[in-house]
C-alpha cells in the first residue's frame, strides 16, 4: 500500500466504527475523533478517540527494493518506507444526569462494540464494506471514503496483547492519573510513495583488470570507443573535431546496419575489441550469445559461433592475433553453420575458443579450450532528433531516427528526456508519449512539454537494457 497522508488510514478506521456502531447501537450521540482522549473528554456526549500515538519501521520492508532502485542515483529514495501504525483507541461519556457509574458503563459499551468491529474486519481492502440495515442507505466500501480505493491497497487490524502493567505504565506517565479502559492497535503495513523513477545512473565505462594463469585462453576486458556529437552552441564544441570519444569497458558498441555510416554517426562506434591471452591455435572461433533471429522470426536469445579465419562476414572487418580480437557489429552475420540472422541490441555474451588437431583424419579431430564469457552491451545508434511539424508548445513532437531499421514490438524499449521517463503510447498528442513512426522501423517519434526544459533536452534511449550513446532533441 502506497501512500503520502497517513491520515487517510486515520479516516478510514474511524469510518469503519462509525457505520459499525451506528448499526449495532441505540446511541445516536456518538462522535469519532482523531485526537487524544484528553482533548475531547467533557466536550461531546459520547466521543470515541482513534488516537494515532506511535509509528514503528517495519525491519522486513528494508528488503522490499525494487529493481530500479538499484541504478539510481540515490538509490534509499526509491525504496519504500514501510511503517507500522499503532493507535489508542478510546471512549469518553460525559453524560451528567445518570452518575458516574452510568458513564462507565457507556465508555465500557462502547468499546465492546469497537472491539468487535475492529474484530469482524481484521483486513481492510478494495471490496470491504459495512453493511447496513435498511432503512439506511447503503455504505460505500471504505477505502473510496478516504481515496485509498483502486490501487491495490489493503489495511491489516492486530488487537495488540498489552499486559496490564503496560497500561498502567501508558495512563500513568506522570503519576497522577489512573489507567482508563482502552484498546491498543497496530496497523500494518503502510508503504510511503517513492519518488517518480527519474533516468537511471550514468553507465560504467571502465571496471579493473584481473590476473589470470599463463597459457590459458582469458579475455581480460572489452573495450569500445563511445563517440557522440555534442549540441550545437554547446561550449566545448571543436568545429575541427565534430565527435568526442570515451573509452568503455565492459564494451557497449553500437549496432550497425550493412554499409557505410552516414556523417552524423561516429564511424567506429560499432567497434569492440577483446583483449586477453592464449587467442592462437590451429583454428580460433568466437562464440556470440544475444538477442538475434532468422529472417522475420521474433528476436531470441541464440549462441552462434563465427569463424576468425574464414571471411564469412566481411563487413564486420573481423582482426584477431595471438592477445586481442576485434570486430565491427552488423545486423547481419552468417554462422559457421551457414545460417544468415539478424542481431537486435541487448546485453551479449562472448567467448574465445581455441581448437587443437589431435589426428590427420578426414575430417581431422579437435580438442577445444575456451574462455570464460565476457559481457558487453550491443547499443542502438542514434542519427538525430529533429522537431516534427510545429505543434504547441506543450506538446511538440519530436522524431529519433537510429542507423538501423530493427524495430519491432518484441523488443524492450524505454525513453527518457530530461531526466523523465516518457509512455509508450500511440497517442502523440499528448505530452510523455513516444511510440515506433508508421511503417519506419528506424524511427520514434515522442512528445514533449517544451515548456519545462531548455533546449537542448538530454535523450536516453534504451533498447533491451542497452543504452544509446548520449543524444539532444534540440528546439
Amino acid at each position: 500500500m502506497a501512500l503520502t497522508d497517513l491520515s487517510r488510514i486515520t479516516q478510514t478506521l474511524t469510518t469503519l466504527l462509525q457505520q459499525a456502531l451506528v448499526r449495532d447501537t441505540n446511541i445516536t450521540t456518538i462522535e469519532f475523533s482523531a485526537g487524544p482522549p484528553d482533548d475531547t473528554a467533557g466536550a461531546l456526549p459520547n466521543v470515541v478517540n482513534v488516537y494515532l500515538f506511535h509509528a514503528m519501521e517495519d525491519p522486513h520492508g528494508k528488503n522490499w527494493t525494487p529493481p530500479q532502485a538499484i541504478g539510481a542515483a540515490v538509490p534509499v529514495q526509491q525504496t519504500p518506507l514501510a511503517l507500522c501504525l499503532y493507535y489508542l483507541v478510546t471512549a469518553t461519556s460525559s453524560v451528567t444526569d445518570e452518575g458516574p457509574s452510568a458513564r462507565a458503563l457507556i465508555e465500557q459499551r462502547l468499546l465492546g462494540y469497537v472491539a468487535r468491529a475492529l474484530h469482524d474486519y481484521p483486513v481492510i481492502d478494495d471490496d470491504t464494506v459495512i453493511p447496513a440495515i435498511a432503512p439506511a442507505p447503503v455504505n460505500p466500501p471504505l477505502l473510496e471514503t478516504s481515496g485509498l480505493r483502486g490501487a491495490g491497497n489493503q489495511i491489516q487490524i492486530i488487537l495488540r496483547p498489552v499486559s496490564s502493567d503496560e497500561t498502567v505504565n501508558f495512563w500513568s506517565a506522570e503519576q497522577d492519573r489512573l489507567a482508563r479502559f482502552s484498546l491498543f492497535y497496530e496497523i500494518r503495513v503502510v508503504l510511503f510513495e517513492t519518488p517518480r523513477f527519474e533516468g537511471s545512473a550514468p553507465p560504467v565505462l571502465s571496471v579493473a583488470e584481473f590476473v589470470s594463469v599463463s597459457d590459458r585462453v582469458t579475455i581480460l576486458r572489452a573495450r569500445s570507443l563511445l563517440g557522440f556529437a555534442l549540441p550545437s552552441g554547446h561550449p566545448l564544441t571543436d568545429p575541427t573535431a565534430p565527435f568526442r570519444f570515451f573509452e568503455a569497458s565492459p564494451g557497449r558498441p553500437a549496432l550497425f546496419p550493412p554499409g557505410a555510416a552516414p556523417p552524423a554517426v561516429p564511424p567506429r562506434n560499432n567497434r569492440i575489441t577483446f583483449e586477453g591471452a592464449g587467442f592462437q591455435g590451429d583454428q580460433v572461433t568466437l562464440s556470440l550469445q544475444g538477442q538475434m533471429a532468422e529472417g522475420a522470426a521474433a528476436p531470441d536469445t541464440r549462441r552462434i559461433r563465427l569463424s576468425l579465419s574464414r571471411p564469412q562476414n566481411p563487413e564486420w572487418e573481423i582482426e584477431a592475433d595471438g592477445v586481442r580480437v576485434s570486430f565491427s557489429l552488423r545486423t547481419s552475420v552468417v554462422d559457421d553453420e551457414g545460417t544468415a540472422l539478424t542481431l537486435y541490441p541487448g546485453l551479449y555474451r562472448a567467448r574465445v575458443i581455441v581448437s587443437s588437431q589431435i589426428s590427420n583424419e578426414t575430417p581431422p579431430r579437435y580438442i577445444e579450450q575456451s574462455s570464460a564469457d565476457c559481457a558487453f552491451a550491443v547499443a542502438p545508434q542514434i542519427i538525430g532528433i529533429a522537431p516534427l511539424a510545429a505543434g504547441p508548445a506543450n506538446a511538440r513532437p519530436f522524431r529519433i531516427t537510429l542507423h538501423g531499421a530493427y524495430l519491432r514490438d518484441e523488443l524492450d524499449v524505454s525513453l527518457t528526456v530530461a531526466g523523465r521517463a516518457l509512455t509508450r503510447d500511440a497517442d502523440l498528442s499528448v505530452a510523455g508519449n513516444f511510440d515506433f513512426s508508421a511503417g519506419a522501423p528506424d524511427q520514434i517519434d515522442f512528445t514533449l512539454d517544451t515548456t519545462l526544459f531548455a533546449s537542448p533536452a538530454p535523450v536516453q534511449l534504451i533498447i533491451n537494457a542497452a543504452e544509446a550513446p548520449p543524444a539532444w532533441g534540440e528546439f
